[in-house]
């Protein structure tokens, strides 16, 4: 019955040159990622795309999306349905950018393989339909009547750095440089640079910085915010991507659990201890079981704001 159903929407699908490209959870950072993707569909392949995502505001304004659909508008029950028939219909002119692999999970196949891949590639390996993903990155369009609201509404920040010294910590712990040394690092800054720090309204605040913790009321807000800073300095994660989404340049705090590679952009400067630890990238979700976290706790203070002045 699935490959009934399969065979049925692509078919469908097929003469109309129609790509339908999904994402669902609360993987922020690989949405914003599968704009680099929608680009390239269209692009190299002439799709006209159609998209699923838990964040469609990510693609608002997008000329690369033909169909950016909000299935949040829908009853609980269209939604699920929706979700089943993509699921079902996966592979060929339907496709979900999420790893999918060997049947094993992005850490383990990445822990085996050593792979110098990028997440955008790693997320589209199982596809069918063959891309050119090297070089690529996010992007996020803001539209005329945005950036006039934004400049209104942010106008008070003038020649600023971003910073976020917290990181996803439901993901894993061992992305974190610690919120002391970013501490250290504004206060030894901060008659040279006008700090700003963004993140949850709940997070703990920096001192010596302008408080923007839930002051971003979208994610839209918070990339436009990024996009008129000098610089952002934070762990490896969502702002990262975003930096590269709208071509700010980027120092990134990298531990050992991933390979810079995955998240490497031309914005992108990675902070990184080397040489690296022998068990790095280890990408262990579950807290570091070593007595120290070598690969983040030999980053020193100094060492970043060298790197940034």
């Amino acid at each position: 019955m699935n490959g009934l159903i399969k065979n049925i929407v692509n078919t469908f699908l097929k003469p109309l040159n129609i790509f339908i490209i999904y994402r669902f959870g609360n993987a922020i950072g690989d949405q914003v990622c599968m704009s680099a993707v929608v680009k390239a569909l269209k692009e190299q392949k002439r799709y006209k795309v159609i998209l699923f995502s838990s964040y469609p505001e990510i693609f608002d304004n997008n000329p690369n999306v033909w169909k950016n659909i909000d299935i949040s508008k829908y009853p609980i029950l269209i939604q699920r349905i929706i979700k089943k028939v993509l699921e079902k219909s996966q592979g060929g002119y339907i496709e979900n950018f999420l790893f999918q692999y060997q049947n094993k999970s992005l850490e383990n196949y990445m822990r085996e393989t050593k792979a110098k891949i990028s997440l955008i590639e790693a997320h589209s390996l199982h596809f069918k339909v063959k891309l050119d993903l090297k070089n690529i990155k996010p992007e996020i369009y803001f539209s005329d009547e945005e950036i006039k609201e934004f400049n209104e509404k942010f106008e008070f920040l003038k020649e600023f750095a971003v910073i976020q010294p917290i990181g996803k910590i439901t993901y894993t712990p061992n992305k974190e440089w610690g919120f002391e040394k970013y501490q250290e690092v504004v206060n030894k800054t901060k008659d040279k640079i006008n700090w700003v720090q963004v993140g949850l309204e709940n997070e703990k605040l920096l001192e010596n910085v302008v408080d923007l913790r839930g002051k971003t009321k979208s994610l839209r807000e918070l990339a436009f915010v990024i996009s008129k800073a000098n610089f952002v300095l934070a762990n490896e994660g969502l702002l990262n991507h975003l930096c590269a989404s709208v071509g700010t340049k980027s120092f990134v705090v990298f531990s050992g659990f991933l390979p810079i590679e995955i998240a490497k952009y031309n914005t992108t400067i990675p902070i990184v201890k080397n040489p690296q630890v022998e068990c790095a990238p280890c990408w262990l979700l579950e807290k570091c079981p070593k007595e120290r976290k070598w690969c983040t706790e030999d980053i020193s203070v100094d060492d970043v704001i060298n790197r940034i002045l």
